[in-house]
This record gives structure tokens, C-alpha cells and sequence, in this order.
């Protein structure tokens, strides 16, 4: 791995922790701002960004979200249109 690749990743890590924070602390402004940050690295980015955004960012926020679906429904219709599609594509590839 160069080291690229390991400051996407550990940028990419801390977008997912500030993510979480807002959502725990319920700011839904600053989530907006941050689901935008990550549609913004997903469209420009290569298809290893993408892979990462995908796995350490939409996957384990998604995954959260819907185990509490009663307040986590508020936070996915947040997504932007290109982590909406990337998110609808993990969900349909687990056949539910």
C-alpha cells in the first residue's frame, strides 16, 4: 500500500467517526455536510476511493442505521444520490 492510499484511508476512517458523532449528537446539518464530503470523493475518485467509501464509509453507517431503523430512516434519505445508488447495490447484492 503506498502511503496514498493509507491517508485516503485514514481520511476516509475519520469521515465515518465525524459522521457517527453528528448522528449521535443528532446534527443533521453537519451530517448533510458530510454525506456531501463523501459523494464529492466518490464521484472524483479512482475505483480504490471508491471501493473504501464504500466499505468503511456507506457499509458500516448503513449498517447502523438500519438496525435502529426508527430514528436511523431519518439519516439515510440524507444520502446524496451517488451513495444512495452505491448503498441500494450492497443492500440488493445481499438478495433481501
Amino acid at each position: 500500500m503506498s502511503t496514498q492510499e493509507i491517508t485516503q484511508s485514514k481520511e476516509i476512517e475519520a469521515l465515518e467517526l465525524a459522521t457517527l458523532d453528528a448522528i449521535f449528537n443528532g446534527d443533521t446539518v453537519k451530517v448533510t455536510t458530510l454525506f456531501g464530503k463523501a459523494e464529492r470523493l466518490f464521484i472524483k475518485g479512482n475505483k480504490y476511493t471508491r471501493s473504501l467509501i464504500a466499505n468503511k464509509f456507506i457499509f458500516p453507517l448503513t449498517t447502523l442505521l438500519e438496525m435502529n431503523y426508527s430514528w436511523g430512516r431519518d439519516y439515510l434519505i440524507l444520502f446524496p444520490q451517488q451513495l444512495k445508488a452505491e448503498y441500494c447495490r450492497q443492500f440488493n447484492a445481499f438478495g433481501i
